[in-house]
């Protein structure tokens, strides 16, 4: 049972208890007085009703009040109707009267809050007003003091009984709130296991209530990163499945860790492989979402030269280097499966496209899309590599060789480029042999002539 249950449970009976006693109270000290003749004989004919009361209250509300809320409401209201029509049938005796309120006031404030008092002296003068009609108003100021005694003893007793409740219920209170504070570090560390398991991006949202964990998908655009290690089984082959688990864990954990310095939702790990997606659950728009990407993927290019010096020195003779693809389009993302077991996944071209461009590339390239490379070239320098064709796509697709971050390049840069309108040029003074030097120059010269000469519109 939840610790709140069991609270509630332990609250009730305590508080039916000093409602109990408080109304046997008044009825002993009705009693008592009517036997020493201080009280008139009909007032005997209120003895049943005020013994029964407390205990058909619970019948009443289950009947009547229903909620908590209004079952709480209900008490106030006839406790005080109550107490004020004994009070009216003993003549509002000075100190016995102050009894009773005493004992009224302990009980709403133990039961209810405080704003239920005003509602109490409510139907307190409501209860005298109805008891006035009834046995008229001849106001005893006085009483004898053995029943004045009696009746301070009887208030002692139940103001005691009230605060030894009082006390069990806040011990019960705070053994509740301890198995509370217990179950919730409980669930943070199994939710911190479980988050090993899911993206953290799709974990947050699914703690902070704003995805809900069901079969539904929807379509986004996004760019998705797929990369393998190249000549994985080959190269492995005579490491211990030792090493190569350690290697591969390590591996994995320093990708990871880049892809989530990025924003990148990590799909899953296929073997050797890595699928990771920009633009669900956050996206920071398509643009910024693509140039996070491409950024991950040099800063996991840059990594893996520090990975080989690494494994080289740990005696791994064969370095391993890895191969990337990236696209940018709309793909279904959300949960597929079943509702017993559901995978946070990418369905589209455009995630077959990343594989595919992945497994066109060289080692340690990372290809992109054209539309990819729309997105990031003010940014990242890219080399055209044309038209190829690849498994699974009708046509060829365009594709672009990832260089580096442009801010890195700097003066010494082997690379010239130059785009806008009507005009693009890409020089790659590498790749350029120094007999066709004359050739270019040229050429530029010839494009630089008949542009100045012409009178462009």
């Amino acid at each position: 049972m939840p610790p709140s249950s069991d609270f509630n449970d332990f609250s009730q009976t305590p508080l039916r208890r000093t409602r109990q006693l408080s109304f046997m109270v008044v009825a002993i000290v009705i009693a008592w007085g009517v036997a020493i003749g201080f009280f008139e004989h009909r007032l005997l004919l209120l003895l049943p009703g005020l013994c029964l009361y407390p205990w058909l209250l619970p019948w009443i509300e289950e009947r009547w009040a229903g909620s908590p809320e209004r079952q709480r409401s209900l008490e106030v209201v006839l406790d005080g109707w109550v107490m004020g029509l004994s009070m009216a049938a003993i003549q509002f005796s000075l100190t016995i009267s102050l009894f009773f309120a005493i004992m009224l006031n302990a009980a709403v404030l133990h039961r209810a809050a405080s704003q239920a008092w005003a509602t109490s002296m409510v139907f307190v003068i409501i209860g005298a007003l109805s008891g006035m009609t009834v046995f008229g108003l001849h106001p005893h100021l006085s009483a004898p003091w053995p029943l004045s005694l009696g009746a301070g003893l009887g208030t002692i007793c139940f103001i005691g009984l009230n605060a030894y409740y009082t006390r069990k219920q806040y011990q019960a209170f705070l053994q509740a709130r301890n198995q509370v504070v217990q179950q919730q570090q409980e669930a943070i560390l199994l939710s911190r296991k479980l988050v090993k398991y899911l993206p953290p991006q799709v974990w947050e949202s699914i703690f902070s209530g704003r995805r809900d964990v069901k079969l539904q998908t929807h379509r986004k655009k996004l760019t998705i990163f797929f990369s393998d290690i190249k000549d994985f089984t080959e190269t492995t082959d005579e490491m211990s499945p030792d090493a190569l688990t350690e290697m591969i864990n390590h591996y994995f954990d320093q990708m990871s860790r880049i892809a989530l310095k990025y924003g990148g939702t990590i799909d899953k790990f296929i073997g050797d492989a890595i699928l990771i997606f920009f633009g669900d659950p956050k996206s920071l728009g398509t643009r910024e979402d693509a140039l996070a990407c491409v950024s991950m993927a040099i800063d996991m290019r840059n990594m893996m030269k520090v990975l080989r010096h690494r494994w080289q020195a740990q005696g791994i003779l064969k370095p391993l280097h890895v191969r990337m693809g990236l696209t940018t389009g709309f793909c279904h993302v959300g949960n597929f499966g079943s509702e017993s077991r559901m995978d946070y996944t990418i369905i589209g071209r455009e995630a077959n496209l990343a594989a595919r461009l992945q497994t066109a590339a060289q080692p340690d390239e990372i290809l992109i899309a054209h539309e990819t490379y729309l997105l990031v070239r003010e940014r990242i320098l890219c080399k055209e590599k044309g038209l190829i064709t690849v498994k699974g796509i009708s046509r060829p697709v365009q594709v672009w060789s990832v260089v580096d971050f442009r801010r890195d390049l700097g003066a010494q840069s082997s690379f010239i480029e130059h785009e806008f309108d009507g005009f693009t040029m890409h020089l790659d003074l590498n790749k350029l042999k120094n007999y066709d030097k004359d050739r270019i120059v040229q050429a530029l010269e010839s494009a630089a002539r008949n542009l100045r000469d012409r009178t462009i519109l």
